[in-house]
């Protein structure tokens, strides 16, 4: 019986070190480079959280919204409040709807945006 059970594992062991070599060596998957913009609408939400929390100070903006527009070439503050709006709907913490107002609102102020 004892015999068995460690031939058995052997035998996992071995299929799955074969599996592994053969997907990560011989027959790997394509990479693919996606971009941020092709993300769902929630990562981008965590991604313009991180904008906010990254640059929470005017002299910040430029950089902000250079950023921002990795998530869409279309006005930064269309898609800080269409991050605000999902992350409501998601039920973010009040601490991070804080930080997207706050990056709406400086973003209301920058005339770089207009």
């Amino acid at each position: 019986m004892r015999r068995s059970l460690i031939g058995f594992l052997l035998a996992i062991l071995l299929g799955l070190a074969a599996g592994l070599f053969y997907g990560w060596v011989i027959n790997p998957g394509p990479v693919k480079n996606g971009t941020i913009s092709s993300l769902r609408a929630d990562f981008q939400t965590d991604y313009v959280l991180m904008v906010a929390e990254a640059y929470p100070n005017e002299t910040d903006t430029a950089a902000a919204v250079t950023l921002l527009q990795q998530v869409n070439t279309k006005d930064p503050r269309q898609i800080v409040q269409n991050a605000l709006l999902t992350a409501q709907q998601l039920g973010y913490s009040e601490a991070d709807l804080q930080s997207l107002k706050g990056l709406q609102a400086r973003l209301m102020n920058w005339e770089g945006a207009q």
